[in-house]
């Protein structure tokens, strides 16, 4: 496949295996950071543009909404095929000539560790070498030939492209959408040395002709990879036979062609918001519980739950938990992010001490942007995908929200964790990232397997992540592959945090969000709603945080889409000078992406302060965290914007969309209020 490194040593890890300001001066962060003592959010007027400025400033025009919601094709990656060799069998297997019983895949009752692992690493290679002979087979007896690659921990991955790369039979996203995504007249040209799409098709449901040539297979390599996997599927010879779909990220952006032209006058300014953000009491000054980040008062989100000055009906109740509990996480609690990777030289991360070095797991050279593949470097390049659209910065946000942003340093905004680790893990590129590339994000994070570069580098994950936050999305049924190495990582003790999903439907159509042992999250916008757009269900667990561009509810003249770290040239707006900005470095977005980050900030707090990890910290979010939810009001929408939700009797044109157990309220879980002696966070 054109600009795929296809050397086994590229793969991380397992036999299960997939698939989201102003001016240029990057000033220095101030000296003040971690401040012992700080009177809450400095005046804008006191700080620099560039830590005050803000993309996406302006309400979206309502118009826009209904695009947003329409289905997106499923894609996957011609001519690979990812299979998961029966290791539980041969471990079973291993394990009952011992004389042993299995209570886990991973720790066979009363044995020794070393003789677990030992154990493990034999039953894998069998595993491997059985169903990659059994692969070969399958492929001979269809005159089909492809190279066969195997991670170090069994995974399988069958790679038909070296003969062939035409796809007559196969469409690509824009192929499909060639009119739809066409520049309005007058717009500028797209650029025509703009890097190419990465391979994917459109999954249409084909099926294999049941008298196919091997001449039809060798010219459509889209028809020749369906046919291998039916016939791998129906040998039945496999824990599981899937393509390599791509998954994409739970954030909307829509079209821009060409540059946005800046305006010669300033646009209508908004005016300053009228819910302020809570203005800290002597006592509160005193203990220096809340950050001195200008652009807190912009962030609802965090804010207390409720109707009252210095409160949002939407808020998650970061800041009363902070004030009360004096926590903001400890550095020994470690939070990944599966995503775009981060932006390293963003100046509101490029001195935070929560970053740690993380890793790049894209395989494919065009997926990734940078021209390599496996290694340390988890620097966001950009994720555009198509001509005419902008980089979404996506996990810079997530990042951001989480607690990558250095808060208190008086720039731009606050993160939910503010003190404890973020460790970037790239695994989405251009048009989205692969399942195969998502599921070893997955193990690596857990520390479950290594990750190989092209040097021959091993780099494993010696202090695993506690909880991984994935804001991404793809509408299939949970694939076996990410199952596995969700259930491997919850085994070994994470927290899986992942979004909903954006398309006002049922969150059982898609994945992660429909797999097991997930905390699904959903999106509220800031009068405490689920948002518009947000997937919603009997498998939705908390709904938080996840804004709504296209509203403003407390009329300040600004979107309330949730405020975090982006760069971004599209509608820069200085609100101190009212001014239109080149380019800023703090955005407004909205999406159960935004969501998910703020329930994974919310257990980083909780472990800091409870000293729980793994299922007793899930079960103390949920029975702790989360404040009621009035569904009549909160979950009801009208039956007309929405096809899929289930009306509500004696509503005439009211539905109902199930929106979770509780609302996400940190508040709830802080302990009395400490001692103004005590330190925050902690090692």
């Amino acid at each position: 496949m054109t600009g795929k490194f296809r050397a086994a040593r590229f793969a991380l890890a397992l036999a299960p295996i997939i698939a989201l300001m102003s001016c240029d001066q990057i000033g220095r962060v101030l000296e003040n950071v971690g401040a012992p003592e700080v009177s809450g959010p400095a005046t804008l007027a006191s700080v620099s543009a560039d830590a005050r400025s803000m993309g996406g400033a302006t309400v979206a025009p309502e118009a826009e909404m209904q695009a947003l919601l329409a289905p997106e094709p499923v894609m996957f990656v011609p001519g690979e095929i990812l299979v998961g060799a029966k290791i539980d069998d041969e471990l079973a297997q291993a394990a009952s000539e011992l004389g042993m019983r299995m209570m886990s895949r991973f720790a066979p009752d009363g044995t020794p560790q070393a003789l677990d692992s030992r154990l493990e690493a034999k039953a894998i290679e069998n595993a491997v070498e059985e169903a990659t002979r059994d692969a070969r087979t399958v492929l001979s007896r269809l005159h089909v030939n492809g190279e066969i690659e195997v991670s170090p921990s069994g995974m399988v991955k069958i790679d038909l492209t070296p003969e062939n790369t035409a796809s007559p039979t196969g469409f690509t996203r824009f192929a499909q959408a060639e009119a739809a995504a066409a520049p309005p007249p007058g717009a500028e040209e797209p650029d025509a040395g703009a890097p190419s799409e990465p391979d994917a098709v459109v999954d249409t449901g084909q099926r294999c002709p049941r008298n196919v040539s091997t001449a039809q297979m060798e010219a459509d390599l889209t028809l020749k990879t369906i046919c291998a996997l039916e016939r791998l599927q129906a040998s039945r010879q496999f824990q599981f036979v899937e393509k390599n779909y791509v998954i994409g990220i739970e954030f909307e952006r829509l079209p821009i062609f060409g540059k946005k032209p800046q305006p010669t006058a300033p646009a209508p300014a908004p005016g300053a918001p009228k819910t302020t953000p809570a203005a800290p009491n002597a006592e509160l000054a005193a203990t220096g519980a809340l950050p001195n980040d200008p652009l807190l008062g912009f962030q609802w989100d965090m804010r207390a739950r409720g109707t009252a000055a210095g409160q949002s009906p939407g808020g998650a109740g970061f800041e009363p938990f902070w004030t009360n509990a004096r926590q903001v996480g400890r550095r020994a609690v470690r939070v990944a992010v599966i995503d775009t990777g981060v932006e390293l030289a963003h100046p509101d991360m490029r001195a935070s001490a929560n970053l740690v070095q993380g890793i790049d797991l894209i395989v494919d050279y065009d997926r990734a942007g940078d021209g390599n593949g496996v290694d340390r470097d988890a620097n966001d390049v950009g994720d555009a995908c198509g001509a005419g659209r902008e980089n979404s910065f996506h996990g810079t946000h997530v990042a951001g929200t989480v607690g990558a942003a250095v808060t208190n340093d008086r720039r731009g905004v606050a993160g939910g964790a503010w003190n404890v680790t973020v460790i970037p893990v790239r695994a989405i590129g251009r048009c989205g990232g692969e399942l195969e590339d998502i599921v070893n994000a997955i193990r690596w994070s857990a520390g479950l397997a290594p990750a190989v570069t092209e040097t021959g580098e091993q780099i494993l994950n010696t202090t695993p992540a506690d909880i991984i936050n994935m804001s991404l999305s793809v509408q299939i049924a949970c694939p076996a592959s990410m199952q596995a190495a969700i259930d491997a990582a919850v085994a070994k003790g994470a927290v899986i945090v992942v979004a909903a999903g954006n398309k006002s439907n049922a969150v059982a159509n898609y994945a992660p969000a429909n797999c097991n042992n997930v905390v699904v999250v959903a999106a509220n916008d800031a009068r405490g709603n689920i948002a518009f757009y947000s997937n919603f269900g009997p498998g939705v667990d908390v709904l938080a945080p996840g804004g709504d561009v296209f509203a403003d509810s407390d009329g300040d003249g600004r979107p309330d889409g949730v405020l975090s770290t982006r760069t971004t040239a599209n509608d820069c707006y200085d609100p101190e000078t009212r001014q239109p900005a080149a380019t800023c470095y703090y955005g407004f977005l909205q999406g159960t992406s935004m969501a998910a980050p703020h329930v994974a900030a919310a257990l980083a707090l909780l472990q800091s302060q409870y000293n729980v990890r793994g299922k007793a910290l899930e079960d103390l979010l949920l029975t702790r965290a989360l404040g009621p939810i009035d569904a009549d009001a909160q979950c009801s929408v009208d039956c007309a914007r929405n096809a899929n939700a289930t009306p509500i009797a004696g509503r005439p044109g009211k539905c109902m969309r199930q929106c979770g157990r509780g609302m996400l309220d940190l508040a709830r879980a802080a302990p009395e209020p400490a001692s103004p002696a005590a330190a925050p966070g902690g090692p």
